[in-house]
């Protein structure tokens, strides 16, 4: 039997932003390339990007990217060709700070970003290139509380997203987004618990063939395999899960304390997913099914 779960109680999970909020990032993205100008070249980077931010969502990351500017670390280019990062950064705070379109805007640094926040919220991400080609990946970030370079690959996260949503029949990303909710619901955006990055990479081990059309299944299915997966983690083994574009580990920097309650939550959401499933009355399955999902 199909199961019970209302559709509007899924569709609103699964939704991306609107057309407007697409709108506004793209118009973000523009004002922001046309206040750096020619010495930079900016794109945008993370859930807008791969089409995996959820319909709430109100900020969006921006990467920009120093030309003929090089890693002091990880570029072969000559010495002549580096740039200190507190320039970097400061130089970008400040055409950000001095712009008159937006009064409203505060401008702060961060981590290993400049954080913009007015109407709409945009984390700017200053970069250097690693190889001579800007549009190609790795370049480098900076973080400013390590206080070193970072590799980043955040076309080839793009890519690989793109390729596992058409190996799933478009199914992926409206499950990651789905996954993202969850997590938000539930955690309300403490990435010490778990960050939409790692979610990515947590959905993008899973196998293609658990992405089916009927959502809630896929859910469960697919919170099974992650926690078969980080099971011998959580009991003391190492576990490694490559991240999407599939350079780095996600369980190296992942506090067990937060990756216990994630498990532990997941564990609790699949049982109630599963009552949900199997309820034989409308009202069981909706009331199981927000006890899953958090809302």
């Amino acid at each position: 039997m199909a199961h019970l779960i209302p559709a509007n109680l899924i569709d609103f999970l699964t939704a991306g932003p609107s057309a407007t909020k697409v709108t506004e990032v793209s118009n973000m993205q523009t004002f922001i390339q046309g206040l750096l100008g020619s010495t930079h070249e900016t794109f945008l980077q993370g859930s807008y990007k791969n089409d995996t931010a959820t319909s709430d969502i109100n900020d969006v990351d921006i990467v920009a990217i120093r030309l003929t500017t090089f890693s002091g670390v990880f570029s072969s280019q000559p010495v002549s060709s580096w740039v200190a990062w507190d320039t970097i950064f400061s130089e970008i705070e400040q055409r950000l700070r001095t712009q008159r379109t937006y009064s409203s805007w505060t401008v702060t640094r961060d981590d290993k970003c400049i954080k913009v926040r007015g109407a709409f919220d945009a984390d700017v991400v200053p970069a250097v290139l690693i190889g001579t080609d800007s549009k190609q990946d790795p370049i480098a970030i900076y973080s400013n509380k390590r206080g070193l370079e970072i590799i980043n690959r955040p076309r080839t996260h793009y890519l690989n997203s793109v390729a596992k949503h058409q190996a799933t029949s478009s199914n992926y990303k409206p499950i990651v987004r789905m996954f993202k909710n969850w997590a938000q619901n539930h955690f309300g955006g403490d990435k010490s618990i778990v960050s939409s990055f790692k979610l990515e990479a947590l959905l993008h081990g899973v196998p293609n063939d658990t992405f089916v059309g009927d959502y809630p299944a896929a859910f469960i299915l697919a919170a099974n395999v992650i926690r078969t997966r980080l099971a011998p983690h959580m009991s003391g083994s190492t576990v490694q899960v490559p991240s999407v574009c599939g350079s780095e580990d996600i369980m190296s920097n992942w506090d067990s304390t937060g990756l216990k309650t994630f498990g532990e939550a997941l564990g609790l959401s699949v049982n109630h997913a599963l009552d949900a499933y199997n309820a034989t009355t409308r009202t069981a399955a909706e009331s199981s099914w927000r006890r899953a999902l958090g809302f």
